[in-house]
């Protein structure tokens, strides 16, 4: 057995290992565009992001190129989510829209949209958001989101 993450490393690390050892996250990273970036702002650390590479998600250092979007991840939630390392994609799913609506600065994510609608789609994030199944869609309908795409759209008024 490997031993887990320290989880006293910096969060862009936590990151890292979790893409590397959760199996729901490798499964919903491939689907994916290779196009695919996410910018990190990781509280009291150097900017980040997401992108694919060869099929597998990395973490790397600095702003992407032509991001999707941003993500402000305080601590406390990068600390949440990769606590799920074992999650299902749904279990995933809902803890980070759970992160979305919490009124917890602390643990807030915040989103800055900087792709439209067709790109978001182009490049697989809806996929992601289907993978988590009848667990996400619940989640959604009991937050007043009819599908995954008015998720997107409500989240498209906080464009950067």
């Amino acid at each position: 057995m490997r031993p887990g993450p320290v989880r006293d490393a910096p969060s862009a690390d936590l990151l890292r290992d979790f893409f590397s050892r959760s199996p729901a996250a490798a499964r919903a990273a491939r689907l994916l565009a290779r196009e695919a970036r996410v910018d990190l702002e990781l509280a009291g650390e150097a900017l980040a992001h997401f992108a694919i590479a060869g099929g597998d998600p990395e973490i790397r250092p600095g702003a992407a190129d032509r991001a999707d979007f941003a993500l402000h991840l305080p601590r406390d939630a990068v600390l949440r989510l990769t606590a799920l390392e074992d999650g299902e994609v749904g279990d995933i799913g809902v803890a980070f829209l759970a992160l979305l609506l919490e009124r917890d600065p602390a643990l807030k994510v915040r989103v800055r949209l900087h792709a439209p609608v067709s790109r978001l789609v182009a490049h697989g994030y809806l996929s992601v958001l289907a993978l988590g199944g009848v667990r996400v869609a619940v989640w959604l309908a009991r937050n007043g989101f009819k599908n995954p795409r008015a998720a997107i759209e409500r989240l498209m008024r906080h464009r950067g």
